[in-house]
């Protein structure tokens, strides 16, 4: 096996101009960053949803887990080998959904991407320089942050702006969902545009 390893990207690392290993590097910070806001958008959506309770703690809001997304983790949360262990993100993203914010496929998708995201924590050196490693793609980046603006318009228009007493049916009706932000999408947004602007 070993004499028909071509070891095409390790050569590449001496002998290339290192545009790839650039590339790589960038989409791995990129789908990092985009990854780790978006399970801690998803969790604390859900996880303040049912809450029984709330604290303010170092100037953040803690919530006090509440009894339904305990359940909802009990019954969503579980794992298959080879998949990730953190229950919280997987039973929240289940409840998305289920509740029609999100596609099946686009939820196999994040967890294929959330096998990526480890990856690149644990493996960043064998992505780069090895050719049994698939590579880290820019749709990779772009699905994941696809997937958390869905999920943020969904919430804004099915939870927050239905139960804001301020936005009637006038002002429900004439807003265009298609381009609600959070300021982490448009942060996130303005740093996949920079750091793949000489890319493009």
């Amino acid at each position: 096996m070993a004499q028909n390893y071509e070891f095409r990207r390790l050569r590449g690392i001496f002998d290339g101009d290192g545009s790839e290993i650039r590339e790589q590097f960038i989409l791995a910070g990129l789908l990092l960053t985009i990854f780790e806001r978006f399970k801690t958008y998803v969790v604390e959506q859900v996880d303040g949803f049912f809450s029984s309770d709330f604290e303010v703690r170092d100037g953040r809001l803690k919530y006090s887990r509440g009894e339904k997304f305990k359940k909802l983790i009990k019954e969503k949360g579980n794992h298959v080998p080879g998949q990730h262990a953190n229950k919280e993100f997987r039973a929240a993203l289940h409840w998305f959904c289920d509740s029609g914010a999100i596609t099946g496929n686009e939820f196999n998708e994040i967890e294929r991407i959330y096998a990526l995201r480890n990856d690149i924590g644990h493996e960043l050196f064998r992505i780069v320089a090895d050719d049994n490693k698939n590579p880290i793609k820019i749709d990779d980046v772009l699905t994941t942050f696809t997937v958390y603006l869905k999920i943020v318009r969904w919430w804004v228009k099915e939870v927050e702006a239905s139960t804001d007493p301020d936005f009637d049916q006038d002002k429900y009706d004439n807003t265009n969902w298609d381009e609600v932000e959070s300021t982490d999408t448009v942060f996130l947004r303005e740093i996949i545009k920079k750091s793949l602007l000489s890319n493009t």
